[in-house]
């Protein structure tokens, strides 16, 4: 008797990889030999016409769940006790394709009415076999799961169809339940997220692809544990070689053009659970976390800018959502060109004997990166709470100390000894002070000390604005900016001489970019206001 189907939207598409993993079945050197899906498939009352899948779609679907097999089966090998987590499992045969050893513990997780059918379709479960009714982004399920063994969680054409809030924090719940194990997943590219508005066979099911994955990096950072063991395309997978002629071309191509080669991949991590140290971090004082985890962004890149290894290690040790502030991999450029432009201007400014105020110094590992002669007394200043962070991330130096204190504060430099020539460097610091702040703090320095020079990044009136409304580091974290240089001899009155403003326009790393890019670019630095939307200021006194 044909069991009737009453699914729709995203619980819908399941049918898709049945009906793919069926027709691979039927044919004479098939790249996964599925018969048990040809077999569900048959008994289903369902015109699979109506999915719309091409043969792109159904090629992508056997090639994902053939490489997804066999790792779990070199998993299971490895761990036969393991525990698996078999999410999003749809009417995926995965379990019979492998042969649960006897020792292991397999749950397939899924929507009630997903997991009511799948119970209807499947025969009678093994002792060691279960189904668990539960949408993968509730959190009670997870009680009915011992933890304690290797995990194995496996989750195929899952990620797409959540957000990217609910995707974090999924797996960093099942990171901290399990503790240690391995995942496998698959993720599309961001651009396939608005390009599958076009695609017929989720228009046929009205579901909608969410979460698009740039960096696989990325996950390790938001995912505190996670450690990336491998990033495939689906295009470039050893069953390839077994698909219909047509299609192979169809990967050839793809794979030629790298966009489209990633466009989905399947990923393998490791994972354990890492001691962590939990941040609680609002307003200005958050936005410096954005800036540590867009360094460590930098740092995965296949060709980073700053390589900046001390703010990879930090982010893996802190216990915070990155996500919240909503910034991708894309924006790390800019941060990374303006620390390394800052570098490169402290390396030069750097003379014997002196005195270094960091004032805002946030998780910024600039005292590493600049490696200062041993004679030269670096402060590193910051509130209080975020000095107390920052001394559990960084190793003491004899020639460092910190200070928490805040940089308004009127007696901030009493502390520090004012016989010795002074370079003062600020990153990210001076858009939020007030500019009656800014000043006096300026007039205090020049005050304080018999000679020496500023160091700091400085945005104009414009930009101000456009980063208090456009920006999510300061929009998400309830901060606000202030004080924009539009004129940077206007701060000469203060006993400053200005030495050189550098446009971030003019950074050498921008030439790597399009042509397209390098001329818009260019355009916008022929124009000062654009051109002073972010540069370096250098001053001396």
């Amino acid at each position: 008797m044909a069991e009737q189907i009453r699914l729709t939207g995203a619980q819908q598409t399941l049918l898709g990889p049945l009906h793919a993993r069926a027709l691979d079945s039927l044919r004479a050197d098939p790249v996964l030999g599925d018969h048990a899906a040809h077999e569900l498939a048959a008994r289903i009352d369902f015109d699979f016409r109506r999915l719309r899948m091409d043969s792109a779609d159904r090629m992508a679907v056997v090639l994902r769940a053939k490489e997804i097999d066999d790792r779990a089966r070199d998993f299971l090998a490895a761990h036969p006790d393991a525990v698996v987590l078999h999410l999003a499992c749809g009417l995926d045969s995965r379990p019979f394709r492998l042969e649960i050893p006897d020792e292991a513990r397999w749950f397939d997780v899924d929507m009630p009415d997903v997991v009511e059918l799948r119970d209807r379709l499947y025969p009678q479960l093994r002792d060691n076999h279960r189904t668990l009714a539960a949408s993968v982004t509730e959190t009670g399920w997870l009680d009915e799961v011992p933890p304690g063994r290797p995990t194995l969680v496996i989750a195929e054409g899952l990620t797409p169809y959540l957000s990217e809030q609910d995707g974090i924090a999924l797996l960093r719940r099942l990171v901290e339940r399990f503790g240690s194990g391995a995942m496998l997943f698959d993720v599309v590219a961001p651009w396939t997220v608005r390009a599958a508005k076009h695609s017929g066979f989720l228009r046929s099911t009205g579901a909608r692809f969410h979460w698009g994955v740039g960096d696989p990096h990325d996950l390790e950072i938001k995912v505190p544990g996670l450690h990336l063991r491998g990033s495939v395309p689906v295009t470039a997978l050893p069953g390839v070689a077994k698909v219909e002629p047509r299609d192979r071309r169809i990967a050839g191509a793809m794979n030629a053009v790298p966009p489209l080669r990633d466009a989905m991949r399947v990923l393998r991590f490791d994972f354990e659970r890492e001691k962590r140290i939990p941040v609680d971090l609002t307003g200005p004082a958050a936005t410096m976390l954005a800036t540590l985890h867009l360094r460590a962004l930098d740092n995965r890149s296949p060709e980073p800018v700053l390589a900046d290894r001390w703010a990879d290690a930090a982010v893996r040790r802190l216990d915070y959502d990155f996500t919240r502030l909503g910034l991708r991999a894309n924006n790390a450029i800019s941060v990374a060109i303006r620390a390394k432009a800052l570098d490169e201007q402290v390396r030069a400014a750097l003379r014997p004997g002196m005195a270094v105020l960091h004032l805002g110094c946030g998780l910024d590992s600039r005292f590493e990166r600049v490696n200062p002669p041993a004679d030269v007394q670096w402060y590193d200043v910051d509130q209080p709470a975020v000095i107390e962070l920052r001394e559990q991330l960084f190793a003491s130096s004899p020639n460092r100390r910190a200070l928490g204190r805040s940089v308004t504060d009127p007696g901030l430099l009493d502390e520090i000894p004012a016989d010795r020539p002074v370079l003062v460097v600020a990153e990210g610091l001076t858009m939020y002070l007030t500019r009656q702040d800014g000043e006096s703090l300026v007039r205090r320095i020049v005050d304080r000390f018999p000679s020496g020079q500023l160091l700091f990044d400085a945005f104009n009136t414009v930009s101000i604005h456009l980063n208090n409304v456009a920006n999510p580091a300061v929009t998400r974290s309830g901060s606000r900016l202030h004080w924009g240089i539009d004129d940077p001899r206007g701060l000469e009155p203060l006993g400053l001489r200005l030495v050189s403003e550098i446009s971030f326009l003019d950074a050498p790393e921008l030439a790597g970019y399009p042509l397209p890019a390098r001329l818009v670019f260019r355009a916008m630095s022929k124009i000062p206001t654009l051109n002073r939307l972010g540069r370096i200021l250098h001053y001396r006194f």
